[in-house]
């Protein structure tokens, strides 16, 4: 992965709603975890996203710096601020 790109701090509503959105899009979803802690990989057009989320620290999402742009497109603009990606 080139430079990655990290959002932290994702409230448990924008990091499901993300991980619908992007899967509405026809991203390729892989998900599991727990109680506690939850963690997704979308993939789509060689572009990958990690997220983890975790009760005690909220959610995270990691992408490659060059993928970020492309990303935008497949997100609403609600989100897109939400994760701070506007």
């Amino acid at each position: 992965m080139s430079t990655p790109v990290h959002c932290f701090e994702i409230s448990k509503d924008v990091w499901y709603a993300t991980i619908a959105a992007l899967a509405d899009e026809g991203w390729h979803l892989e998900k599991g975890g727990g109680l506690d802690h939850a963690w997704a990989v979308l993939e789509r057009d060689g572009m990958r996203i990690e997220m983890e989320y975790d009760i005690w620290k909220e959610g995270e999402m990691v992408v490659a710096a060059e993928d970020a742009a492309r990303l935008k497109a497949c997100l609403p603009a609600d989100i897109l601020v939400k994760l701070g990606l506007f």
